[in-house]
């Protein structure tokens, strides 16, 4: 942890912030990362391989660095299809979905950045 509840991926290079844990729709996740200026700013959500990047079965609670506090299993991903579904991904196995991103799916969100967005 850099501290702020920042995450580095040692991996990548790319920061990670744990939002709200409570399910929250795409849209109120998007507003979040969007108001997001811990650190200096420079967040947004992260891309479905950016996701899957993290997975790691068998760390931590939720398959991933156990730093990144959570007690859901979906995570929001910042790709879009149309004007009603949003991508996500399971960290209880592993899968990417599209779903509906108006309500009745309430996931976590999660930010992130490289550490020359900061």
């Amino acid at each position: 942890a850099i501290g702020n509840n920042i995450v580095l991926d040692t991996k990548t290079g790319l920061e990670w912030m744990a939002g709200p844990d409570k399910g929250i729709t795409w849209d109120k996740a998007k507003s979040w990362v969007n108001r997001l200026k811990t650190g200096g700013g420079g967040w947004r959500m992260p891309t479905i391989n950016e996701l899957d990047g993290i997975y790691e079965k068998g760390v931590g609670d939720r398959n991933m660095p156990p730093l990144l506090k959570t007690t859901g299993w979906w995570i929001w991903a910042g790709e879009t299809k149309g004007s009603s579904d949003a991508r996500n991904f399971n960290f209880s196995n592993g899968s990417r979905d599209w779903n509906d991103r108006d309500g009745s799916n309430s996931y976590r969100a999660f930010a992130v950045r490289s550490r020359s967005d900061g």
